[in-house]
């Protein structure tokens, strides 16, 4: 979908599951830490099983967490398939992207 500056330690660039990650982070979480902090504590409750699963609809995407992975299916492109990775890669990698805006945030004037 767009080209993002945000990368994470072992980041596959030419998986397309981590690609769609990335656009989800940047178009659909942006830069708000509050969504972050919401969207790990929602990661956490359904890998400890105390939620079922968990679904949200953004700008341009759909993120649908379960006890199968976070599935992120692209809005806009109808003819792209739901992308899926294990809720503990997803975790992670949002986790980082809360560090990547905060720091991102201290650094603007």
């Amino acid at each position: 979908m767009s080209d993002n500056a945000f990368t994470w330690p072992g980041q596959r660039q030419d998986d397309p599951c981590h690609c769609r990650l990335a656009e989800f982070l940047v178009m659909d979480v942006q830069q708000s830490p509050e969504w972050t902090k919401d969207l790990l504590d929602k990661t956490a409750l359904v890998q400890s099983g105390s939620l079922d699963k968990w679904e949200r609809i953004g700008n341009a995407f759909c993120l649908s967490l379960s006890s199968e992975g976070a599935e992120i299916e692209d809005l806009v492109d109808e003819n792209s398939s739901p992308k899926r990775i294990t809720l503990d890669e997803f975790y992670q990698v949002v986790r980082m992207w809360l560090q990547y805006i905060e720091l991102s945030n201290e650094s603007s004037p």
